[in-house]
């Protein structure tokens, strides 16, 4: 049986990676409100649906620990429908992107710079899928539901190293990418000591550290060719 998860007071933890998106987005996209001159609808439909599931996350454990269970469960429901819009958002803006870009970058550069977004897509739907398939398993729905956020701390909390730090967009991304995997090991960590089921967060380990090898190795010959392969079917 699964003894109990560092869930306590979680919903802090998602306020404050929300806090921390909108400091990195202000300068690049709130600080346009309301005329946003120059945006798409892919960048404008992919805040929203990301605002809205750190909204969830942040909604839920308080419904819990205000005894709103029968809510929470009415609330949960809405993921069914958000998490696939997440996944497609950060399709479009990929593609977006790509297309943009296509004939102003040499093509490995711009399949290279792909090896953050594209495995972005996969990954959040894993975990969100994951979560709701263990949602009666409270401690591994929980873990997936967790870690669907660490996908959400590289984008805010990097433009703030970038804008805030001055620190160079390679070194912020990979800070980022090296945070979610520390806190994916600690999770680990955790669950070793305490003798909890190993797989939920071996998982989200395995799959973390995994979208840092196409980060690290995006000029190699294996990440060219599934950027290469993907865009030709999907762009």
């Amino acid at each position: 049986m699964e003894k109990s998860y560092p869930n306590k007071n979680i919903e802090y933890y998602f306020i404050l990676i929300w806090l921390v998106t909108l400091i990195g987005f202000h300068q690049t996209y709130t600080v346009f409100f309301p005329a946003f001159d120059g945006f798409r609808w892919e960048q404008h439909f992919h805040g929203a649906t990301l605002m809205a599931w750190l909204v969830l996350l942040i909604v839920q454990p308080f419904l819990i620990r205000f005894g709103k269970y029968r809510l929470h469960k009415t609330v949960g429901k809405a993921g069914y429908v958000l998490a696939p819009l997440v996944c497609i958002s950060i399709f479009e803006v990929t593609r977006m992107i790509y297309l943009r870009e296509a004939g102003r970058q040499p093509l490995d550069r711009l399949l290279a710079q792909l090896s953050l977004d594209i495995p972005a897509i996969p990954t959040f739907g894993i975990f969100a899928f994951l979560a709701f398939w263990f949602q009666r398993q409270t401690a591994t729905h929980v873990r997936y539901i967790t870690a669907t956020s660490f996908l959400i701390i590289g984008p805010g909390l990097g433009r703030a190293l970038i804008i805030y730090g001055g620190i160079p967009f390679p070194v912020a991304v990979t800070a980022t990418l090296y945070l979610a995997t520390l806190l994916a090991l600690l999770f680990f960590l955790y669950d070793l000591v305490k003798r909890n089921p190993l797989t939920p967060s071996l998982v989200i380990l395995v799959i973390i550290l995994l979208n840092v090898a196409c980060w690290q190795y995006q000029t190699s010959a294996w990440w060219l060719a599934t950027a290469g392969t993907f865009t030709k079917l999907f762009f």
